[in-house]
């Protein structure tokens, strides 16, 4: 069998895009994660199987788990709509976290606005196990050093750790402690945040069912909520990455993430001695 993909990516956070008549009578995580690894299949931190009629990302991690959104997967599907010859500017997608606006904001450099939704803190709904109304802020010993951590759902679970320099944190080694600890019962991406100013943050991220990534849309934002939360920043908040930055603001009517998305390549994988 041969499957048509294509390779995309928002600021280094890379994904394979299938469309899903394609891989219908698939094992979809384990084609996530045959298609994902970057030795012996295509390569990415995430596999997109795209729906039609209605429009739905189905959305699985380079391990084969599942994710209920991805911020800069979400962009890539934008343009993968684009560039299919789709006359759309706004558009609606059904994903796990339920259904997302998006609006395409500029066609060279290609960028798409999402509205992320409203971030939720219950516990319950993170999932974290606690008896406080939120999680925020809460000192906890993980691999023998204290961090205070901070968690909140925005699209999926997310825990913001601060720190005073960026590149001294070891995202892989504390990452991992951090979502291995028994009081987040689905794991947790962890995010480290360093706060340049008001409207600045600097933000690298441990994913689950990935490891580290150049970029986690849901993460970013998940950053601005708990740093404007805490009076750390303003409601609009540039988000520097490893390759780049994405634009985030508060509003009422939800948290809107503005970023690009590139095209790396088309192909064809020939499915057959590994399925």
């Amino acid at each position: 069998m041969e499957l048509f993909f294509a390779k995309y990516h928002g600021l280094g956070n890379d994904f394979v895009v299938v469309d899903y008549e394609e891989v219908a009578t698939f094992d979809f995580g384990k084609l996530a994660k045959i298609l994902c690894n970057r030795h012996t299949g295509i390569g990415a931190d995430g596999l997109i199987i795209v729906k039609f009629r209605p429009l739905e990302m189905l959305f699985y991690n380079s391990d084969g788990s599942t994710a209920k959104m991805c911020g800069n997967g979400i962009r890539c599907l934008a343009h993968y709509l684009y560039t299919s010859g789709a006359d759309i500017s706004e558009f609606t997608v059904k994903t796990g976290a339920g259904n997302i606006q998006v609006g395409i904001t500029s066609e060279e450099p290609f960028l798409a606005k999402v509205n992320m939704g409203n971030p939720d803190f219950a516990p319950a709904n993170i999932p974290v196990v606690s008896n406080e109304a939120e999680f925020i802020q809460q000192a906890i010993n993980a691999d023998g050093k204290e961090f205070v951590l901070s968690s909140v759902f925005m699209g999926t679970t997310h825990t913001v750790v601060f720190v005073d320099n960026i590149n001294a944190v070891d995202v892989e080694k504390n990452g991992k402690a951090i979502g291995d600890l028994p009081v987040f019962p689905d794991y947790t991406n962890v995010n480290f945040v360093q706060i340049i100013d008001n409207n600045t943050l600097c933000v690298r991220t441990h994913e689950r069912g990935v490891g580290p990534t150049l970029a986690c849309g849901t993460g970013c934002c998940a950053a601005v909520v708990i740093a404007n939360k805490l009076g750390y920043t303003d409601t609009e908040v540039r988000v520097e990455l490893a390759m780049g930055a994405l634009d985030i603001e508060i509003t009422a009517a939800g948290v809107y993430l503005q970023g690009p998305a590139v095209r790396v390549y088309d192909g064809n994988m020939s499915l057959e001695h590994l399925l």
